[in-house]
């Protein structure tokens, strides 16, 4: 391998520095940035996968041309045969091999040149049964909430694993710097919650995992799933899989009715009706069920005051002949519909 940079001594556990060929390196089929999913593509679908939203890889290409890649922010691997599995750093090798990629004249030889080997740190002792702990760390504080972002998703994933594998969700968080457990419950809960009711969610694609995340912390979509937690370990005890199937129709499937995060208060004080939860439950939109949360009474009384309001902004506007005729037509038209 050309152009190795001298190196004092190491420690016998201390990752090694060296620049590998692009070919030598391989897309970590399991790495949370790919979401569970990197099992059933091969490298091209891989690669393309991170070139998409929520990834941008390509995003990264016009850097890369105009500075190289930079030394001192090498890839993560570990050895695996005669090949580097990428622990960390999987987006910059799909833009390197999309450049490389590109059809020949595309960018400058010298370019290339500088591509065709990159650094990389080799950390030992870093089997896919068990990432070596100095690896884990890496990855949990740059990653989970530090400098570098992860989709919502990859973090959830990679926080049960971190979990799973220490065994003390206390000390975890710990050397994450000192997380609290409530933002950690944000990830948790809703992937733990996922993985244990799979039926759920089968038919529905979870392409916003932070809709999910979020509804959680409404009391009453909680409520009406019948949501029990484990508030030491953070394991889900219980739950209405009913209710959790609705959930995730409300959230992504054909009953959807929400389509950003704003729209989530409004979704739990529906669900933490009965009556109006039914409602929604029946196919009626999020704004029709919403009228069944307070009592038939309480609701038509609160619309008759919105309604009286409204007519005094109306009059405050002082319509003229023409507008004036088209309320009156619009109003006679509702006294006829309430009449019969």
């Amino acid at each position: 391998m050309a152009d190795v940079p001298q190196r004092f001594p190491r420690e016998p556990d201390a990752p090694e520095y060296i620049k590998v060929p692009v070919g030598d390196l391989c897309f970590d089929l399991e790495n949370p940035r790919l979401g569970g999913s990197g099992k059933h593509k091969n490298k091209e679908e891989i690669r393309e996968y991170l070139e998409r939203p929520p990834h941008y890889a390509l995003e990264l290409v016009a850097s890369i041309v105009e500075n190289g890649f930079l030394p001192y922010e090498p890839l993560i691997v570990r050895k695996q045969d005669d090949k580097f599995v990428v622990i960390e750093g999987n987006r910059r090798l799909a833009a390197v091999q999309s450049i490389l990629a590109d059809p020949p004249g595309k960018y400058p030889e010298d370019v290339i040149n500088r591509l065709k080997e990159i650094p990389v740190l080799v950390f030992p002792g870093g089997d896919r049964k068990g990432e070596s702990e100095e690896v884990l760390k890496y990855l949990g504080v740059k990653h989970l909430f530090g400098f570098r972002d992860w989709p919502p998703a990859s973090k959830a994933m990679f926080l049960d694993k971190r979990v799973k594998s220490n065994k003390d969700i206390a000390q975890v968080l710990k050397e994450l710097g000192n997380v609290s457990r409530q933002e950690a419950a944000r990830y948790l809960i809703p992937y733990r919650l996922t993985k244990a009711a799979k039926e759920a969610f089968e038919k529905v694609n979870v392409e916003d995992f932070w809709s999910l995340a979020e509804s959680f912390g409404r009391k009453g979509i909680k409520v009406y799933i019948q949501l029990d937690v484990d508030r030491r370990t953070m394991q889900v005890k219980s739950y209405d899989p009913i209710k959790l199937r609705y959930l995730a129709q409300f959230l992504y499937g054909k009953k959807r009715c929400v389509t950003d995060t704003r729209k989530l208060s409004d979704l739990s004080d529906v669900l933490g009706s009965p009556a109006a939860a039914k409602k929604l439950e029946r196919g009626a939109t999020l704004d029709e069920a919403s009228l069944y949360i307070e009592s038939k009474e309480e609701t038509i009384g609160d619309l008759l005051r919105k309604l009286e309001e409204l007519f005094r902004k109306i009059k405050t506007l002082s319509p003229g002949k023409e507008d004036s005729a088209k309320i009156l037509r619009v109003t006679e038209e509702f006294t006829r519909k309430l009449k019969k």
